[in-house]
């Protein structure tokens, strides 16, 4: 960011608050090359998971450096998933202090309008600005009792449930009070298996071909669908319960763990199909050779 004078023309106010708007505008793309990266930890995760085929092999071992293999990357993988966590609010930390620091330049830009060019005499340091409302706002979350904590986020429980653990889900930090947070766990076992209406659009009934989140409600469909959705004006989300009424395109993001999902289905499925194939193949064989007698 930029320091200038707060002029209401091409001076450095008006530059000011356009780089505002650009970082505030690139949020979503901040956020998306974290959530990339996540993504990319959980599939090493579920790789890593008891029942997983490497996990198999290592154990068939029996040897101390495979266990060591696995606990040191296990826990390399969390970690991974916590400063992932960490990222996620230093982002939110970021754009909610550009936002303030926008708020200041427009304020300024007003009161120097009209005034002429020398109404600021000191051109004002928004960095620094800036570098101050974050440091304030990350104090004021980090002392909210209902913030999550890093290890407590969703980014972290997908690692760890991905590496098959069993895990309690907390709503909010404990209180400063000590209150009983046991109403507020949930115990959450990871199924290895996809359901696979859960991998089709709740507009279409088709399995995912190129599916989007909404970044509100959370609920996944297929783009096409949306579309389709958006286009005959219904702007409720389909999903049976759901109370968000304000159905837009803006409101979704790629789902590329839902991607993942359907593959790995459909790897499944052709798996699967293949070794029917041979089963009855190999029944065949059996059958053409089961009505004959040799004879020496």
């Amino acid at each position: 960011m930029a320091r200038g004078k707060s002029s209401h023309g091409g001076g450095g106010g008006g530059g000011a608050l356009l780089a505002c708007n650009r970082a505030i505008d690139r949020q979503n793309e901040y956020e998306k090359n974290v959530k990339n990266l996540h993504f990319r930890t959980k599939q090493i995760a579920e790789a890593l998971s008891p029942n997983s085929k490497i996990v198999e092999v290592l154990n068939a071992e029996s040897d101390d450096g495979a266990n060591d293999f696995l606990s040191s990357t296990r826990s390399r993988l969390k970690a991974i998933a916590e400063g992932n966590a960490k990222r996620m609010y230093e982002i939110e930390y970021f754009v909610d202090a550009v936002k303030e620091v926008r708020t200041q330049v427009q304020n300024e830009n007003q009161a120097s309008a009209g005034e002429g060019e020398d109404a600021a005499a000191v051109a004002p340091d928004y960095e620094r600005s800036i570098h101050e409302a974050m440091e304030r706002i990350r104090r004021e979350r980090d002392d909210d009792p209902s913030r999550v904590s890093p290890e407590d986020h969703e980014m972290s429980r997908d690692v760890r449930q991905a590496l098959g653990e069993k895990i309690q889900k907390k709503r909010s930090r404990p209180s400063q009070g000590g209150g009983d947070d046991d109403e507020d766990d949930l115990e959450i076992v990871r199924n290895q298996t996809d359901d696979v209406h859960t991998l089709k659009c709740p507009i279409t009934g088709m399995l995912f071909e190129d599916p989007v989140k909404n970044k509100v409600c959370h609920h996944t469909y297929d783009r096409a669908g949306l579309a389709q959705l958006l286009n005959n004006r219904k702007y409720t989300c389909p999903v049976p319960g759901c109370a968000n009424k304000g159905l837009s395109l803006s409101q979704v993001e790629e789902d590329e763990e839902m991607k993942l999902k359907v593959k790995r289905h459909k790897v499944r499925e052709e798996a699967d199909k293949r070794k029917r194939e041979l089963e009855e193949e190999d029944d065949m064989e059996e059958g053409e050779g089961g009505g004959f007698t040799v004879l020496e």
